[in-house]
This record gives C-alpha cells, structure tokens and sequence, in this order.
C-alpha cells in the first residue's frame, strides 16, 4: 500500500505565529492550497482519504474529495499533539519560554516531549495513535490512501513507515511513501 501524508493547508493560527486549538479554521490561502492540491492529486487513483477531526484538516481534505468522488473517513488518532489548551492561542515565543527555550516545532523534531503539564500529551501517547492508525490502515484493502492530518501526526507517521525522522513538513505539500 502507497499514502500520501499532506499536512493540513495554511490556517489563521500558523499565518498568525499562534499555537493553533482544536477549531482553528485554514486562512483564505490555506483554502487556495487545499484547491491546488486537490488539482495536483485528481489524476490518481486514491482508494480512500482520511482526515484528521480538525476543522483545518478536514477543510483541506474536502476539495481533493469533491473532486475524486470519495468521502472523506474522520479518524481522531490523527489530530495534531496536543500541546494543552493552556497553549492554543497564544504565540509560539510563550510555548518557547514554557519549554525552557525549546520551541513547540523543535520538542516535535526530537520526537520526544511531554505536554501533559499543560494538559497535553507526551510523544509517547502521539506515537501511540499513529502507530494504531496506521496497524488499522494496513488491515485494508487499499492500494493508494490519502491522509490529511498536522505537522506532528506527519512526523510521526513518516517515522513509523520508514524509521527516519524528519522535522516540519509545508503546509497542503504532499509526503508519498509505500508501507512495508
């Protein structure tokens, strides 16, 4: 089986330096991404397309469905590390400071961290969940599968695919790899 991992488009917290909540819409160029991708993507083949339960990623996910003809399947294992509602709102400099100077893109490109201070998760409960997603994605009958999730899922399920770490992936760009 090939995925193809897409980062949710621009939203209005990434476009404001923010550390973005569970409701945070795309930003009009976020929308304008999720268009281009959905083009870019219409040639293929895509069996199904998940999305993480998130307005952004959903938002993303839609056009490429729409323009497909498939529906997009809901799975909250792939919504964005939770940094602790503490967080969502605020600029990324008060996530730094709250990590001794760390930003929140940083702690996710060690692959581990601990949220939970603040009400959020640790890396160990993030990679949990995508591994658990992914073991329920392999039980499936499909050749091609969309994902459309956030910066910190697509971490995590790239490193569970090939074993290599990578640090923050563009907004709406697309990551193709075949599961072993």
């Amino acid at each position: 089986m090939e995925v193809i991992i897409v980062r949710h488009g621009l939203s209005e917290s990434n476009k404001a330096d923010e550390v973005g909540g569970p409701d945070t819409p795309l930003a009009e160029e976020g929308l304008q991404q999720a268009e281009e991708l959905a083009e870019r993507l219409a040639g293929l083949e895509i069996d199904a397309i998940y999305s993480s339960t998130m307005p952004r990623a959903i938002d993303t996910a839609k056009p490429i469905a729409k323009k497909i003809g498939k529906e997009v399947i809901m799975d909250e294992r792939l919504c964005e590390v939770d940094f602790g509602s503490f967080f969502y709102g605020k600029s990324h400099e008060i996530l730094k400071e709250a990590l001794g100077g760390i930003s929140g893109s940083d702690a996710m490109d060690s692959y581990v961290y601990d949220f939970r201070k603040w009400g959020g998760e640790t890396s160990r409960q993030a990679e949990t969940r995508s591994k658990s997603f992914l073991g329920d994605l392999k039980e499936q009958p499909y050749e091609l599968v969309l994902i459309v999730c956030h910066g910190g899922i697509v971490r995590w399920l790239h490193y569970l695919i090939t074993g290599e770490k990578i640090s923050r992936q563009p907004n709406a760009e697309e990551l193709r790899l075949k599961t072993p």
